[in-house]
């Protein structure tokens, strides 16, 4: 019996270090894990502004007839940290220009004119995100989309890139 004094106190020792050990363990998995989320939000929300810089580059060529390239920044809700998101948007370029089946079905109503075209254009946008002082990148994403509209007429001002080779170099297809 008096060899058994003690006993209990090293079995309770050796069962707090084994629920320190398990303890840390799972404080350096759920750490891990928030890193993990973290970078995956900051991807979301470069990826989504790469995105919207094709839709903005759309929208501007249905609504406006502009081809050209453009660039815009976005600014995240003051918090701890600011961040903006940089968009740099390639030109609006035609690379298939082909007759349009709708067209050909109204071509007795209102496309008689026989100007209207199936057109496909090529776009790239560049989102970068970084901190407010706009030195330190946090991120970048890069989009290439295909666009086809139809019925659509040809611009000129849409070929006007291929006098250009940096801005054609922007384009990734």
């Amino acid at each position: 019996m008096n060899r058994q004094q003690g006993s209990a106190y090293i079995i309770a020792l050796l069962a707090l270090v084994v629920l320190t050990m398990l303890g840390l363990a799972v404080s350096l998995v759920t750490q891990s894990e928030m890193q993990v989320g973290a970078n995956e939000r900051v991807v979301n929300r470069v990826f989504y502004a790469a995105d919207s810089g094709i839709a903005t580059a759309t929208a501007r060529a249905l609504v406006e007839s502009s081809y050209t390239a453009h660039a815009f920044s976005t600014q995240d809700k003051p918090g701890i940290v600011i961040m903006q998101n940089e968009v740099r948007v390639s030109p609006f370029y035609p690379i298939l220009d082909s007759p349009c089946n709708l067209c050909e079905i109204n071509n007795a109503g209102t496309y008689s004119e026989k100007a209207y075209r199936k057109i496909n254009h090529a776009v790239t946008a560049t989102a970068v995100r970084t901190g407010l002082d706009s030195t330190t990148t946090v991120a970048q994403k890069i989009i290439a989309a295909m666009v086809e509209v139809q019925p659509w007429k040809a611009n000129v001002e849409a070929y006007a890139p291929i006098n250009d080779p940096a801005q054609l170099e922007v384009l990734r297809f």
